[in-house]
């Protein structure tokens, strides 16, 4: 029994859309945005956002998450949004750019901005986001945990009509699961890199 990728990997970027509330389109260039040493920057639960990483696991300033499928929902309760498994424990690595989450607040709604290209606040993530999973699972059934897989994503923003949540396109994955069958590429669309923009929409 192997662990299912789209769930695994869907899932992740779920959790990681909701994680902390996007701001509101902002119509022109602002004048200045707020940070998060400033302090005024809250996450979704309104609880200032610090530098570094915080007891989850999210370290907004550096672009990226370190830490387990129970603690990227903001509760570390042995569970992943409310749901047990054999994956709550596994090991989960998200890296992003400044487009698809910056660090800071331009449109002064006190949350990090989605969609902030060239000082302007789109409110949809742009750009890019990496899952790395890693995690071991019983395989026969026998109540040890005796397989062991890695996984790893590129996604990327494509634009309206794109077969992730209308948005998104997986642009490659590593899947390395020996017991489950799995070395290896897994799938792969264009060029090496995160081919933004240009490359996937008109």
């Amino acid at each position: 029994m192997t662990k299912s990728i789209s769930v695994i990997s869907f899932t992740t970027i779920l959790v990681f859309a909701l994680l902390t509330f996007a701001g509101t389109a902002f119509a022109g260039k602002p004048a200045s945005c707020a940070t998060i040493q400033g302090g005024t920057i809250t996450d979704s639960a309104g609880n200032p956002i610090q530098n570094g990483y915080d007891q989850f696991g999210y370290n907004y300033q550096a672009h990226m998450f370190n830490g387990t499928y129970d603690s990227s929902d903001r509760t570390i309760d042995g569970k992943y949004w409310g749901s047990t498994g054999d994956y709550v424990d596994d090991s989960l690595i998200m890296k992003w750019s400044d487009a698809w989450l910056s660090n800071v607040d331009c449109n002064g709604d006190n949350k990090l901005d989605r969609g902030l290209v060239d000082g302007v606040v789109g409110g949809t993530s742009l750009g890019w986001l990496t899952n790395q999973n890693e995690g071991d699972y019983d395989s026969d059934g026998n109540g040890t945990q005796d397989a062991h897989y890695t996984y790893f994503a590129k996604i990327v923003w494509t634009g309206p009509g794109s077969p992730l949540w209308g948005q998104y396109t997986i642009i490659q994955e590593v899947y390395n699961d020996p017991v489950g069958g799995f070395t290896g590429l897994y799938s792969k669309l264009g060029a090496p890199g995160f081919g933004l923009n240009d490359q996937w929409t008109t």
